[in-house]
């Protein structure tokens, strides 16, 4: 009786840690239409910007839910860089920077939400950088 009431509770907390990650249910277009939305308002696309950067998106959402399926992680950075090349593409020297920030206070956010990585909990930098101390 304790093993089924402790796996049941295992699966409610990781179905809970995976809704809080948001989008796992959002097929490739819903992402794309989101993304495209943000990066409109973020951004100023545009609306030949929008169409590009919405078609940019749904194939990138494609290419990324297959390569997710397939746990190929090299083929995500791949398409990842890609991504990245192409939007550069299309995007104005202003809306780069925009984007760059962007990018920037989303990953600021996504470790405020996570919390610090595992293997640096506890450790501070020394003054100088010279080497790591524990708390």
């Amino acid at each position: 009786m304790k093993k089924v009431l402790l796996a049941m509770m295992l699966l409610v907390v990781s179905m809970t840690a995976f809704a809080q990650r948001g989008g796992g249910d959002r097929t490739p277009e819903q992402r794309a239409e989101n993304q495209t939305k943000l990066m409109t308002e973020k951004l100023g696309l545009s609306e030949k910007q929008q169409k590009q950067v919405y078609t940019l998106n749904l194939n990138r959402g494609q290419k990324m839910q297959a390569l997710r399926e397939s746990q190929n992680r090299e083929g995500m950075r791949a398409e990842q860089e890609n991504f990245r090349k192409e939007l550069s593409a299309i995007l104005t020297p202003d809306q780069q920077e925009k984007y760059k920030a962007m990018q920037q206070e989303m990953r600021q956010r996504g470790r405020l939400d996570r919390g610090p990585k595992s293997g640096q909990r506890g450790i501070k930098e020394h003054k100088h950088g010279a080497h790591k101390t524990r708390k």
